[in-house]
């Protein structure tokens, strides 16, 4: 049973590679951002934000609300951190709210 797992494993690492390769490294980490954004940080938040950009470990945030940009924008730190903690690494260097 325990080759089964390590074989499991095994796969999962390799797929996980394959996925985040150098030319889509940023792409897979918008695509993490995306998938828990609305669960973080609620619906009201989800619902206005219009867009991620991942260039340079830099996040960029669209939010068409600008309260709630101003809101982010005071929090851009706390944001970082969470989302690197859900990577596992210290992968976002910034965020920047537009």
């Amino acid at each position: 049973m325990k080759d089964k797992r390590e074989g499991e494993a095994n796969l999962k690492d390799a797929f996980m590679r394959l996925l985040r390769n150098k030319r889509n490294e940023a792409g897979y980490f918008k695509a993490r951002t995306s998938m828990v954004w609305e669960k973080f940080f609620g619906k009201h938040v989800a619902d206005n934000t219009r867009d991620f950009m991942i260039r340079n470990r830099k996040l960029y945030v669209y939010v068409t609300n600008a309260p709630l940009r101003n809101q982010l924008t005071m929090v851009r730190a706390g944001i970082r951190e969470r989302l690197n903690r859900e990577f596992g690494e210290d992968y976002l260097e910034e965020v920047i709210i537009k």
